[in-house]
């Protein structure tokens, strides 16, 4: 069975997460300045975290606007579906907030999201254990 689009999405940002996360801390190590190759690299992973956030977004709220019932697995209710959505939503926007302003978070954050769409997929049947 292939991966489904949104967990690579996830394993995704949870790559890049914890890729800024260093970034951002080779950036603190130098003082924090606003210029230089670790500026630029810290830029450049902190753009990919919000494009990939963006993608996932894009995913989750065309899954509801466009295909509703391939959000519901056979016992799974739409109401769950739902929550489980803006669960999700929510989540990232946290990691939006912690890509700004709090890179430091951004590791378990990630994880912590990688691991809740592996447990609504697990619950829905998209994905076998």
């Amino acid at each position: 069975m292939p991966v489904p689009r949104i967990l690579q999405l996830a394993q995704e940002l949870e790559w890049l997460g914890c890729e800024l996360e260093w970034q951002g801390k080779k950036h603190a190590l130098e003082g924090f300045p606003e210029s230089g190759p670790n500026w630029e690299a810290f830029l450049q992973q902190q753009r990919g975290v919000l494009t990939t956030v963006a993608k996932i977004e894009r995913e989750l709220k065309g899954a509801v606007s466009y295909d509703p019932a391939a959000l519901v697995g056979v016992e799974y209710p739409l109401e769950a579906a739902l929550d489980a959505v803006g669960a999700q939503l929510q989540a990232l926007a946290e990691i939006k907030q912690s890509a700004a302003f709090a890179v430091h978070e951004l590791p378990g954050k990630v994880r912590a999201f990688t691991r809740m769409v592996e447990t609504y997929l697990s619950a829905v049947g998209a994905l076998k254990s």
